[in-house]
């Protein structure tokens, strides 16, 4: 096996494992509640898993003997796949902060309401 085969294989392997910590990232922050402490950690993690997605598919896609077409859609499909999920766990969150934000504003009005009497 020459070093070319054995760098692919790596990035290969790399990917996979970079792909597992997405999936569990990202089912953990699906779940998650929004107050959790640890929201803005698994956010910083999953910004760290991304971009080292990016980088690895983007030393297969210059790699000029890795030619495994099928290879790369499945992992544009997947990519696809993460961008949905992501998207959702951030329109999630925007609406729970949204809603946070209208209930605070309420609660401020009612104590204004309560000072003025």
């Amino acid at each position: 096996m020459n070093t070319a085969q054995i760098s692919v294989t790596e990035i290969i392997h790399q990917l996979t494992t970079v792909d597992t910590a997405m999936t569990e990232l990202l089912e953990k922050l699906e779940k998650l509640q929004f107050e959790n402490d640890d929201t803005d950690t698994l956010v910083f993690k999953l910004h760290e898993v991304i971009s080292a997605r990016q980088i690895l598919i983007g030393q297969l896609v210059v790699d000029s003997q890795f030619e495994d077409r099928t290879y790369l859609q499945a992992q544009a499909d997947k990519t696809l796949e993460f961008e949905h999920r992501a998207k959702k766990v951030l329109v999630d969150r925007e609406a729970l902060l949204r809603g946070i934000r209208k209930g605070k504003r309420q609660i401020n009005v009612y104590k204004t309401i309560d000072s003025n009497r």
